[in-house]
Parts: structure tokens; C-alpha cells; sequence
């Protein structure tokens, strides 16, 4: 039996890539530690989290915690400022962050926050209770919050009006900025040189891939509905990775790599130097010629190289550590797998490497 259909030539690009975009700027670091502080987690969790207390503390302003405390434990609000504040002119501040808050719609500020807090109709949100609730009506609020997902402490923010939640998101954020904005730009250089970092390793690798190294694991599924991805490096959420979003934009805020703390501006990135460690080794090339063939199992590839089980499994966890090296597990094995995406990588890696650190031509602008 012959069966026709329509002839198709598709001409879709089936490799979409997402826009990057790395920012590094102190201001983000006001929102997080707003976020550290009510984000419902201890305070040791976060390297700079006791810290930042003491110095909150030790501000002149005696009515700030009970400010702070009058909006609960929701670290989301803060969260959801980070796109609005992408979208400021440079030099940003946050008395010009505050003042945008004050300008606009507060019931659009409103929708704004709940949007970015993940309630919209692509989650099952109707647009007619987001906008009930941004609006302060009780029974929008009731249903937008029926389910236990979001915070208490975000219903009560919405429970008051939309000009006093306004005003107090600004006046806190001035305030705060008064009592520790000075503290915490001090970690300028150190964003920089993350930001350098990442977005030199941008140049050789997929969207996903470099999430996947700037957050040391996380991955991020292509979605139809992203339209970029945000990376801010973060000092203050140290060692923790804080996911939001804006829009249809995606912000990763990771942690800063070691590196970019030790203020060696010569040090390669942290991911380059497991890469040429992991290859530096004949038995680790061994193993990746053996996989080149096709996926493997343990104790094929301990054969094939006449190496102990033991040793080999060393050898492929260094190897799978340095991206190299997937494993796939079944119901009753593991496969070892080679990364191929992974392998133009690295020459592209030294390459960026190596053109950053080139002397730049008189009039040219550095790299």
C-alpha cells in the first residue's frame, strides 16, 4: 500500500540559541541581600550572610528591621525587581531604582511583581484574577494564592494597597541602600572579573552549556517562551544559585567563581583548568578514544585499557567532572558516553583565553 502526503522542505531553524546577556553590577547585590535576608533560609547558609546582618545592625536607622519585618519573609518581591532594574539606563542606582518604583502604575508594579514570581496565565492564572489581586480586590487574592506554592508573606503584601506597597518597596530600598549599599559595592572588581570570565567561556559554548558551568550544574531545558537568559554573578548569595525571571527572560544568579575572589587577573577560568587537567593524562585520552568508538560500560572500558575498575572509574568521574563525559543509567547498568559537544570546546576555550590576554593595537579598545 502506497500512502501520500503533503511534500514539506523545512526550512525552521531546529538549533535555536538564546540571547546571553552577562551583567555584572553591585546593584543587584542590594536586591539579594534583601533576598538573603527574607528569603526564609538561615542566615549561614549564605557566606556573607551573618555578615551582613552585623552590618545592618550597626545602621543609625532604628526603624528599618521593623520595615523589613512588616513585609515577611518574602524574599520574592526582591527577586522580582531584577528585571526592572536590568532594564534601567546606566549608571544604574538604587534611588533611581526607587524612584522608578514610585513612578509607576502601582497597580502595574503590582502585576509586575506577580508576573515575575511565576503567577501568569502560562501557569494557570487567569488574567482576570492577576489583575484583581494586583488591584487589591480580596477574592482575586484568595484565588491566585488558593494554592499553597507561593508564600503567605507575598499574599499579605498584596493585601495592602498597591500606593503602600509601592512606598515601602522604595523606602526600604533607599534606606537599606543607606545602611549597607556602601559595604556591598565594594565587591565591584571582583563581578567584573567574574563577568570576564563567564563571558569569555559565552564565546565557546551553547546557552545551555554555559548556564550549566556558570551555576557549577544547573541546566535550563530550552523553552518555546524564553527569550534570553539574564547571568548576574553574585557575591552575596555565595555559594547558592537564585533563579527568576522577568518577562520572558530568564535570570540565573550564581555564585562567583574562586577565582574572581583572589583578584588574580592572569588566573584562567576555573572550568579551562579541569578541562587541560582532565586531558593531561594518557589513560584519560585512552578512555575518551575508547568512547569515540561508542557508549561503553565500566568494566569494558577497564578491559580495553587494562586498567582496574576502580581506576577507571576515577579516571572517567575526573573526566565527567571537566564536562567530557556523560553517563547514562539504565535499569540495569551505567553507560559512559563521550560529550562530543563538549570537544570543540576546548580548543575554542584557549583560544578566547589566549585572545584575551593579547596586547591591544593602539586605538583599539581591550578586549
Amino acid at each position: 500500500m502506497t500512502v501520500s502526503g503533503p511534500k514539506v522542505r523545512d526550512y525552521t531553524n531546529r538549533e535555536r540559541t538564546l540571547p546571553v546577556l552577562v551583567d555584572a553590577d553591585p546593584i543587584y547585590e542590594v536586591l539579594l541581600a534583601l533576598f538573603v535576608i527574607h528569603g526564609g533560609n538561615d542566615l549561614d547558609e549564605y557566606a556573607e550572610g551573618l555578615t551582613l546582618i552585623e552590618r545592618l545592625e550597626a545602621s543609625d536607622d532604628t526603624t528599618l528591621r521593623a520595615d523589613l519585618d512588616a513585609l515577611g519573609s518574602c524574599g520574592e518581591v526582591w527577586l522580582s525587581l531584577l528585571g526592572i532594574t536590568r532594564d534601567l539606563p546606566e549608571p544604574r542606582s538604587i534611588a533611581q531604582l526607587a524612584d522608578t518604583i514610585e513612578s509607576m502604575d502601582t497597580v502595574e508594579l503590582r502585576r509586575t511583581l506577580l508576573r515575575n514570581v511565576g503567577i501568569k496565565p502560562a501557569r494557570g492564572f487567569t488574567e482576570s484574577d492577576i489583575a484583581g489581586a494586583a488591584a487589591g480586590d480580596p477574592a482575586s487574592i484568595a484565588a491566585v494564592f488558593a494554592d499553597a506554592e507561593h508564600d503567605a508573606s507575598l499574599r499579605n503584601i498584596m493585601e495592602r494597597s498597591p500606593d503602600e506597597t509601592a512606598q515601602l518597596i522604595a523606602s526600604i530600598l533607599r534606606r537599606f541602600d543607606d545602611a549597607v549599599g556602601s559595604w556591598l559595592m565594594r565587591v565591584r572588581p571582583i563581578l567584573e572579573r567574574d563577568a570576564t570570565s563567564t563571558r569569555s567561556m559565552a564565546r565557546t559554548m551553547s546557552p545551555a552549556r554555559l548556564v550549566e558551568k556558570a551555576t557549577n550544574g544547573v541546566t535550563f531545558e530550552m523553552q518555546p517562551q524564553v527569550s534570553g537568559i539574564l547571568l548576574i554573578p553574585s557575591v552575596i548569595i555565595r555559594p547558592w544559585v537564585v533563579i527568576s525571571e522577568h518577562g520572558t527572560l530568564r535570570v540565573f544568579c550564581y555564585s562567583v567563581a574562586d577565582e574572581a575572589l583572589e583578584g588574580d587577573l592572569d588566573a584562567p577560568p576555573h572550568y579551562m583548568v579541569e578541562v587541560f587537567k582532565a586531558l593531561g593524562d594518557e589513560r584519560r585520552l585512552r578512555i575518551l578514544g575508547v568512547l569515540a568508538e561508542g557508549d561503553a560500560g565500566l568494566r569494558d572500558i577497564a578491559e580495553r585499557i587494562d586498567l582496574a575498575k576502580s581506576t577507571a572509574h576515577h579516571h572517567l568521574r575526573v573526566l565527567r567532572s571537566a564536562g567530557l563525559v556523560r553517563i547514562t543509567i539504565g535499569e540495569d547498568d551505567k553507560r559512559y558516553g563521550l560529550r562530543r559537544d563538549s570537544v570543540p570546546e576546548v580548543s575554542r576555550l584557549l583560544e578566547s583565553f589566549l585572545a584575551s590576554h593579547e596586547a591591544t593595537p593602539p586605538g583599539k579598545e581591550p578586549r
